[in-house]
């Protein structure tokens, strides 16, 4: 009778702890998770809400006509989307969020005749809005998970020369990720695809208790 050799008995003694040790963790009921989560997200604003369009001179007066070939713009600033979040774990697949976001938009108005700036534009977007995430792969690094939330959110523009006009308006809001993946257990970094307030691509870090 060959002997068993003790490099392949340890291997089976590891291998049997191991099951072990992997069927007592899923026995262990889950203890939802709490996270604090700050997002930077590549914005993309609406492009019907754009005020420079030129729709032509049909309804302007000679006046009007005559002001508007005075002036150029300069390119857009954007701020991006940036965000705060809560989460609270329901179940290993389930969570809910609370969201606040917020980005900005400014261009600069010169005079053709001397390149100095006349005028300054400007538009702020707010939004907060509940949302639910669904994890269908939940280990204690790494994390796959999509999320969808809608709100309300509130968008403010006003001229730089004129402080005292300004518009607000009140909108639908929300997030709808596509696709995100966690990496970290306490302290973790997240990336997320998707599209809304908070951007359509994100770049997270966040604390996890």
């Amino acid at each position: 009778m060959k002997k068993i050799p003790l490099p392949a008995i340890y291997c089976l003694i590891l291998f049997t702890m191991s099951v072990t040790t992997i069927q007592a963790r899923s026995r262990e009921p889950y203890k939802p998770k709490h996270e604090l989560t700050v997002r930077w997200g590549l914005h993309d604003d609406e492009v019907f809400d754009s005020w420079d369009w030129d729709w032509g001179w049909h309804d302007e007066s000679p006046l009007e006509r005559y002001n508007k070939g005075r002036y150029y713009y300069d390119d857009k600033v954007y701020t991006q989307a940036v965000s705060l979040s809560y989460t609270r774990e329901i179940k290993r697949w389930l969570a809910m969020s609370i969201n606040a976001s917020y980005s900005g938009i400014s261009q600069n108005e010169r005079s053709i005749e001397n390149d100095h700036i006349v005028n300054t534009y400007r538009k702020h977007r707010f939004a907060v809005f509940p949302s639910v995430r669904f994890t269908y792969f939940n280990r204690p690094m790494i994390r796959l998970y999509s999320e969808a939330g809608f709100g309300f959110g509130l968008k403010r523009e006003k001229w730089a020369s004129s402080p005292k006009y300004y518009t607000n308006e009140t909108h639908m809001s929300g997030q709808l990720t596509f696709f995100g993946v966690s990496v970290g257990k306490k302290l973790f970094a997240s990336w997320e695809v998707g599209y809304g307030s908070m951007g359509y691509l994100t770049m997270c870090g966040g604390y996890r208790f």
